[in-house]
């Protein structure tokens, strides 16, 4: 980065089925709530990617192309903006306390403790997400994640739980 170097990258998103390849002109890291991000613009947008998700990477003998009049405090602080901003979905939960640290690590920032909500039957919490599939991610946690609202969530997680059951359920023939 200090060369001003445009990077080829393979970034395991959550997002994605596999890897994938990026061609990418950083400004360089950013650490948010002790995550580092490596902050890029990407075909000329800006992003923001975990370093732990980085699989591997490369200098690319090309000078990178950042947008004029912009710095990494400039991109970071306009990507934090929107993130605080673009979330469809804010879900309202209840998260046993043995659980909380692994949720952390799965939602990250879109992870908010309420500090000031803890029962014997966990931590309420607050989980951003960008649309109503989204909450797909809470089926891992089982039992173990209780939640509150919006109605719209709570009608669909046990859709999704029915899903799954009938995918893994004994078929028809056995």
């Amino acid at each position: 980065m200090r060369r001003r170097r445009r990077l080829r990258i393979e970034y395991d998103s959550p997002r994605e089925s596999c890897p994938r390849d990026l061609a990418v002109d950083p400004y360089g890291l950013f650490a948010k709530a002790g995550i580092w991000y490596l902050v890029a613009d990407c075909a000329r947008v800006p992003r923001m990617y975990r370093l732990e998700r980085i699989t591997t990477w490369k200098e690319v003998d090309q000078p990178r192309r950042i947008r004029e009049n912009q710095t990494l405090a400039t991109v970071a602080a306009a990507l934090m903006d929107q993130w605080e901003h673009d979330h469809a979905i804010e879900v309202s939960a209840t998260i046993d306390e043995p659980q909380i640290e692994r949720a952390q690590r799965i939602f990250g920032q879109r992870l908010v403790r309420d500090d000031h909500e803890e029962s014997a039957n966990g931590r309420k919490v607050t989980i951003r997400l960008l649309q109503l599939e989204g909450v797909r991610a809470l089926l891992p946690f089982g039992s173990a994640i209780t939640v509150h609202g919006p109605t719209e969530v709570r009608v669909h997680l046990p859709d999704l739980a029915i899903d799954l059951a009938h995918h893994y359920g004994p078929s028809p023939t056995s």
